[in-house]
């Protein structure tokens, strides 16, 4: 009996340290590139804008990701804007840019994420009279949440680690903010936006 006590203390005792945190090293263990095709709605409230051309737009948007970390990711957002005004005599080019972090909750079924970032909206409008370009620099948040689809099935082969392993439906909705307390106004639109945003995202 006292042998026996003995090997269980010193096994329990010999026990490895549990793993940390998935919020530390070991969330290093995830690694993810995403790509992502979605649909994208923007919303302005500058005056300008909305009288020559429209209040809002729908546009074809490609993402880029990469997770480093269970909890945490990095990517790229770049779509086109393409405006006719004053009977197609007007024209306005928008190229809204995103370069973004985000945090990610959740599991591998669903996924809430909160991001932020730096916008980059180039613009482009030719009118009869005049031609006026730039670029504005701003600040983008988004939250929103990926629900896992059966679209692809994960290969079961452990030798087998190309192709896409996952893909979800992605919808966020966020703010674009230019000219924070006037600063950086600069010439040209006020591109401020609501965007509300809809995908399909594939994990490789």
């Amino acid at each position: 009996m006292l042998n026996f006590l003995i090997f269980t203390a010193s096994t329990a005792f010999s026990q490895e340290p549990e793993s940390s945190s998935s919020w530390g090293m070991s969330g290093f263990d995830t690694q993810e590139t995403r790509i992502m095709v979605g649909l994208t709605g923007e919303f302005w409230s500058d005056p300008s804008i909305i009288e020559v051309y429209k209040a809002s737009e729908v546009f074809v948007d490609l993402s880029l990701r990469y997770r480093f970390h269970q909890h945490f990711s990095v990517g790229a957002q770049i779509g086109l804007i393409d405006l006719s005004g004053n009977n197609n005599k007007s024209n306005l080019q928008i190229i809204p840019t995103v370069l973004h972090a985000n945090v990610l909750f959740g599991n591998d079924r669903v996924e809430p994420f909160i991001g932020l970032g730096l916008s980059m909206v180039h613009f482009l409008e030719t009118a009869p009279s005049t031609t006026i370009s730039g670029t504005k620099v701003g600040m983008d948040f988004r939250s929103g949440f990926r629900i896992k689809t059966n679209l692809v099935q994960q290969q079961q082969h452990p030798s087998v680690q190309m192709g896409p392993k996952q893909m979800d439906i992605e919808v966020h909705v966020g703010q674009r903010f230019h000219q924070i307390f006037g600063v950086g106004a600069g010439e040209g639109f006020n591109l401020s936006a609501l965007r509300l945003g809809v995908g399909l995202n594939t994990r490789f």
